[in-house]
């Protein structure tokens, strides 16, 4: 008996390793426009970081899980994080996906916005800094960009986003994104 569980054991370990844990996208419906509709959310899973908290009320309001400094609070902050589901219907390659997005931003941001590639802890994932000194609320954010798909096989763009008021609470708080990348287990 005892072989018996010792290899089945090792068979659960073994499907593990060859099946890894992985990041997914969560599908969720609420209730919104005044409670006459339901409104998709696509929500990544992802952890808080280490000092962090997941604001359940801004995280509603927004539909993205949205990620403050302990003892902060949403509007108070003066970093934020943020993890959001895209729908990728088409299944556009990833480096496609954030060229058109990035095109559209570019277009509606003024004439002293800017786009800057930064490196990235994964090759699967594609981080830009996004300059736009016109917004009060969110004149800096980087934003790293990586594909995965649901339980069903539905294909997304997932944006972990550092946003905040000022380019040096934005900056501090970068570290924080990488380590989110890692512990996603990005496919």
């Amino acid at each position: 008996m005892r072989r018996f569980i010792f290899g089945l054991a090792f068979v659960t370990v073994s499907c593990g390793a060859m099946f890894p844990v992985r990041a997914e996208v969560d599908k969720i419906l609420r209730v919104c426009d005044g409670q006459k509709g339901l409104c998709p959310e696509f929500r990544p899973r992802v952890n808080a970081p280490d000092g962090w908290a997941r604001d359940e009320a801004a995280s509603l309001k927004y539909g993205a899980s949205m990620f403050v400094p302990n003892g902060k609070r949403f509007g108070k902050a003066e970093v934020i994080i943020y993890a959001e589901g895209r729908y990728n219907k088409d299944r556009t390659e990833l480096v496609q996906w954030v060229a058109a997005s990035d095109r559209d931003w570019a277009m509606t941001s003024g004439k002293n916005a800017k786009i800057t590639t930064l490196p990235s802890v994964n090759p699967k994932v594609i981080i830009n800094r996004y300059d736009n000194p016109s917004l009060k609320d969110q004149p800096i954010e980087v934003i790293a960009h990586y594909a995965d798909l649901d339980k069903d096989g539905n294909s997304y763009v997932v944006r972990l986003a550092v946003s905040g008021l000022n380019q040096t609470a934005v900056l501090a708080a970068v570290p924080l994104l990488d380590k989110m990348i890692v512990g996603a287990k990005i496919p």
